[in-house]
């Protein structure tokens, strides 16, 4: 499998209706949807019902969604980022590290994924996916 870059929103509680919504308005489809509840995370109750992961496809563009978790605060300007899979892990690290150089680490890279905002404000997603 080769690198996959695609865009990942992120809402406020409301990915599950934008995403019907980006159903109705382009005849796309949800490829897959995982809740909160379903996630390996232990949250509050109160989220299960929450899009903890989803990937949205119009033909053959893609991206993927999910709604905000707290206590992460989400802005609008900052509610994106780009989604990075390696089937390499130690690409994976590699390039985790540099585009973390002068940049913030949100969420360090342990097992198959980690998240930072580079130099430049952009936020990445890197997942590691040997499929």
């Amino acid at each position: 499998m080769q690198n996959q870059l695609m865009p990942y929103l992120i809402f406020p509680g409301t990915c599950r209706r934008a995403l019907e919504f980006y159903n109705e308005s382009t005849g796309g489809e949800v490829a897959f949807l995982q809740t909160f509840a379903e996630s390996p995370l232990q949250i509050d109750e109160s989220m299960n019902d929450l899009v903890f992961n989803a990937e949205f496809h119009i033909d053959a563009a893609r991206f993927r969604a999910s709604d905000n978790l707290p206590p992460h605060e989400l802005n609008q300007g900052d509610n994106f980022s780009l989604f990075l899979t390696f089937a390499d892990q130690t690409k994976q690290q590699t390039t985790f590290n540099k585009l973390a150089e002068d940049g913030t680490i949100i969420m360090p890279l342990e097992g198959p994924f980690g998240m930072l905002r580079d130099k430049f404000g952009i936020q990445w997603m890197l997942v590691f996916s040997p499929e």
